[in-house]
C-alpha cells in the first residue's frame, strides 16, 4: 500500500486540491482503492468531496487515540467509486495535548496504517496541515512518499526549505525518511518571478518537477460544489493539469 504525503508547512499552496484529486483520479483512471486521511483540523478534504466534517464523529483523531477504533471503522466512502475518506475536523486540534504523555505519539498514525490487512487500499493519500506540529511529524513519519506543492510566491521557497529540513532532521532521528516524489509547481502566473523559482526549483530537484498549476475557477468552483474537479469539469484547462499530475504522482515508482 502506497503512502503518499502532501505536504508543506507554509499554507495556501494547492496541497489539499492536489491530494483529493489526485486521489479521484488514481480510483476512477487506474481503478485503485484509495484512501485520503485528512490531518488538517480544518476538514477540508472532506469539504472538497461533499462530506459535512463539522460535528462528525468518529474522526481520524478517534483513531489515533483509541486502539478500539480501525482505520476501517472510521473511512467512509464518498461519491467518487473506489475512493473512501477518513476525515477530521476541530477536534483534531486537541490531539497533541492527548498524546503528549504517550511514549508514541509521533508514531500513531504509522502504528494504525500498519495494521490495516493487505489488499484493503491500493493507496493512503494524506493531507497534511500546513504547519509545524506533532501531526505533521506524524504523517512524515507514516509516509513513504512526499508530494511537495509549492506556490510560486515570494516565500514560496523559504517554505519548501522548512520541508526539507523536517525531511533531513526525520532522516538522523529514525534513519528513515519519505521520498520525495514529486514537486508541484502551484498558483502559477506567467510573471518573471514565477520563472525564477521555477528555474530553482528544477536545480534542486532535478527530474522531480511537474507542470506547473495555474489559477483555475473550474477548480474553485467544484470545491464549493465538494466535488472532484474530474466530476464538475473534466474537461477544463484545471482538470487536465490536474490529471497531467496525478498521473505523473501515481505512474512514478513506488518509493521501497
Amino acid at each position: 500500500m502506497r503512502r503518499i504525503a502532501f505536504v508543506n508547512e507554509k499554507g495556501g499552496t494547492c496541497k489539499t486540491t492536489l491530494c483529493v484529486n489526485t486521489a479521484a483520479w488514481i480510483a476512477t483512471e487506474r481503478g485503485k482503492r484509495v484512501l485520503v486521511a485528512d490531518l488538517d483540523t480544518q476538514g477540508h478534504a472532506g469539504k472538497a468531496l461533499g462530506v459535512d466534517v463539522r460535528g462528525l464523529t468518529p474522526t481520524i483523531r478517534d483513531v489515533l487515540l483509541r486502539d478500539s477504533l480501525s482505520v476501517r471503522d472510521v473511512a467512509r466512502p464518498t461519491g467518487v467509486p473506489g475512493l473512501d475518506l477518513l476525515a477530521a475536523n476541530k477536534e483534531l486540534a486537541g490531539f497533541p495535548v492527548e498524546v503528549a504523555a504517550f511514549p508514541d505519539r509521533a508514531d500513531r498514525l504509522r502504528r494504525r496504517l500498519d495494521e490495516i490487512p493487505d489488499g484493503v487500499w491500493d493507496a493512503v493519500l494524506l493531507d497534511a496541515p500546513p504547519s509545524v506540529s506533532l501531526v505533521t511529524e506524524n504523517v512524515l513519519r507514516a509516509a513513504t512518499e512526499v508530494v511537495l506543492p509549492v506556490g510560486l510566491t515570494y516565500l514560496a521557497l523559504d517554505g519548501c526549505a522548512e520541508i526539507l529540513a523536517s525531511l533531513e532532521t526525520l532522516q538522523q532521528e529514525t534513519g528513515r525518511s519519505p521520498e520525495i516524489t514529486l514537486v508541484v509547481p502551484t498558483l502559477y502566473r506567467k510573471t518573471q518571478l514565477a520563472a525564477e523559482i521555477l528555474e530553482k526549483l528544477r536545480e534542486r530537484f532535478p527530474g522531480k518537477l511537474s507542470a506547473p498549476l495555474g489559477f483555475s475557477v473550474k477548480i474553485d468552483e467544484a470545491q464549493s460544489h465538494g466535488r472532484t474537479i474530474f466530476e464538475y469539469a473534466p474537461r477544463s484547462t484545471g482538470a487536465l493539469a490536474l490529471a497531467e499530475i496525478a498521473r505523473a504522482v501515481w505512474d512514478r515508482p513506488a518509493a521501497p
